[in-house]
């Protein structure tokens, strides 16, 4: 069974097999998926979840977190397929959702300390932290919330400064502010290394 996924670029519909690939077309990657009309939502799952999962994994801290955040968000479209299937965005409408699961439960996990610090014992990292790669996370971790998720949302998830702008309901100069910050500190805090 071939995907039922087209490709609008004005008038123009690239449907399955109209292109051999993608350097047929003269458009980039991001213009492709701005312009994206997905059938169902079985083909949304199939072509962004890796991508969702592997951008905001960045901002949950570990793979896991997100993995999880992004079903929930799927199964959320798939019961409002009807509806969401007339956005403009569903994948950003997904990606949104996620976001919004990861910082619940990271409210969550921040109450769960706050009130192990209360009763005396010592919060520890969840174990998908300590199992990854902990110069990455380490780093990342160090940076504020808001620039670790520019940065997560632009280098992992392939996204433009305007969609991250979108996705954060911030300026897309905001979001370029908050790149350039979060890359200088990176920086400085190899440079400290050496």
């Amino acid at each position: 069974m071939g995907l039922a996924v087209t490709y609008r670029f004005g008038n123009a519909v690239l449907g399955p097999g109209s292109v051999t690939s993608l350097r047929d077309w003269p458009a980039t990657e991001s213009r492709v998926r701005e312009h994206v009309h997905y059938a169902c939502p079985e083909d949304v799952f199939q072509h962004e979840y890796v991508r969702l999962v592997r951008a905001l994994a960045i901002v949950a801290g570990d793979k896991e977190t997100a993995a999880d955040a992004v079903q929930e968000a799927f199964v959320c479209l798939v019961r409002g397929w009807d509806r969401l299937s007339t956005y403009e965005d569903p994948v950003g409408w997904v990606r949104r959702v996620a976001l919004n699961k990861i910082r619940q439960h990271q409210r969550s996990l921040s109450r769960q300390a706050r009130l192990l610090l209360k009763i005396g014992q010592e919060p520890s990292l969840p174990v998908e932290l300590r199992s990854s790669d902990p110069e990455l996370w380490e780093r990342l971790r160090t940076l504020p919330p808001k620039q670790r998720t520019a940065v997560a949302l632009h280098y992992m998830g392939d996204l433009t400064a305007r969609e991250v702008a979108h996705v954060m309901h911030v300026s897309e100069g905001t979001v370029d502010q908050h790149l350039h910050r979060a890359l200088r500190a990176l920086r400085e805090a190899l440079e400290a290394e050496r």
